[in-house]
């Protein structure tokens, strides 16, 4: 009886896990961290690397939802499906230099995986950059890039990002607070 329990125990803790994808980054994700850390100057420890998938999602909205958060936050998590993130932190060998050529060098790394850019920069040792899946008709994958001196993040989100866009225009409008404005 007690064998039985155990069984049943470990196959939900199992699920569980495999549905909200608490496991571990997919194979693409690690691909290009492990691109981008060879094409860079700079050596970066991993610090943590999670996944969460719909389910752990849908569990974060429904916490979300009894908070006294004024924000739709709930509304954006139920439109994502998946949501990877990895931090590394730099080493002590190594200086990161950013350049425009290094940007650049960036961008085709990613469009050899499948990404465009939708934005990048490039200032004081620091580059970001936010990639969208190269000649896709839905909007639905994301994958932003910061580095900086001292540390790497690395970011992917999955879902219905228009109906996210769409979500945030609704709730903020189209006010941009611009610098010195």
């Amino acid at each position: 009886m007690k064998a039985n329990n155990f069984i049943k125990a470990f196959c939900v803790i199992f699920l569980a896990l495999t549905f909200t994808g608490c496991i571990g980054v997919n194979r693409s994700f690690k691909m290009i961290r492990q691109n981008l850390t060879e094409s860079l100057d700079v050596r970066y420890e991993k610090q943590f690397e999670f996944s969460v998938g719909s389910a752990g999602l849908m569990l974060a909205g429904m916490i979300v939802k009894l908070s006294d958060v004024e924000e739709p936050v709930d509304e954006i998590l139920s439109r994502v499906s998946l949501l990877q993130i990895g931090v590394y932190e730099k080493s002590r060998y190594g200086d990161l230099h950013a350049t425009y050529e290094d940007l650049v060098s960036l961008t085709e790394l990613m469009e050899m995986q499948g990404w465009e850019y939708l934005v990048r920069t490039v200032d004081d040792d620091e580059m970001a950059a936010v990639f969208v899946e190269k000649d896709c008709e839905e909007f639905n994958r994301i994958y932003v890039i910061a580095i900086e001196q001292d540390e790497m993040v690395l970011v992917e989100v999955h879902g219905d990002l228009a109906e996210i866009i769409e979500i945030a225009i609704r709730e903020k409008g189209l006010h941009f607070e611009v610098a010195n404005n």
